[in-house]
């Protein structure tokens, strides 16, 4: 099986929030900021409240409630804009570089159009991860690499393929179809 195709700026974009997502570190990061930034303004607002500012006080209290239920959002932006800074800064030169991808019988063949030709025995793989629009391989080195599914002519017999090589691997096919970062 051969597949040919190219990466833009986007997929590489989902690959990062893909992996972020997936990242233990970076959860614990996102879940210490928010504690953190709502400790202060409860501290802060008890204080308010013991020196009788009272209506300073209220206001630390509501601005606590409403940033609880609204960083969500803003979290989810914010490292949008830092992982869209970080692929432009460190993806800018893999850009629309045609790859392709050739899958033997142990090896995982690719060829990037100016760059050259890599293998990959299977031995390497850790798991299979399909999400709505794209696939990805991941190595227990730590990489991973892309498929997305928009460029790919058949592909069911791109699933089958990668889940028949996860199951003679005895690796993990994760199927999230409905990820998205949040």
């Amino acid at each position: 099986m051969e597949l040919n195709y190219s990466l833009t700026e986007n997929d590489y974009l989902q690959q990062q929030l893909y992996l972020a997502s997936k990242s233990e570190q970076i959860k614990k990061q996102r879940r210490i900021t928010k504690t953190f930034v709502i400790l202060v303004l409860v501290i802060l607002g008890f204080f308010l409240y013991v020196n009788e500012n009272l209506l300073e006080a209220y206001c630390c209290g509501v601005t606590a409630v409403i940033y609880f239920f609204l960083f969500p959002f803003y979290q989810k932006k914010f490292y949008q804009r830092v992982f869209k800074k970080y692929v432009i800064e460190n993806f800018k030169n893999r850009i629309g570089i045609v790859t392709k991808i050739k899958f033997k019988e142990d090896v995982l063949e690719v060829f990037n159009e100016g760059i050259g030709k890599s293998e990959f025995n299977f031995s390497v793989l850790k798991n299979i991860s399909e999400i709505k629009d794209y696939f990805f391989i991941a190595f227990k080195t730590g990489e991973s690499f892309m498929i997305p599914k928009l460029q790919i002519g058949n592909i069911e017999e791109l699933r089958c393929k990668l889940k028949s090589i996860a199951e003679n691997l005895k690796i993990d096919f994760i199927s999230e179809l409905d990820w998205k970062w949040k």
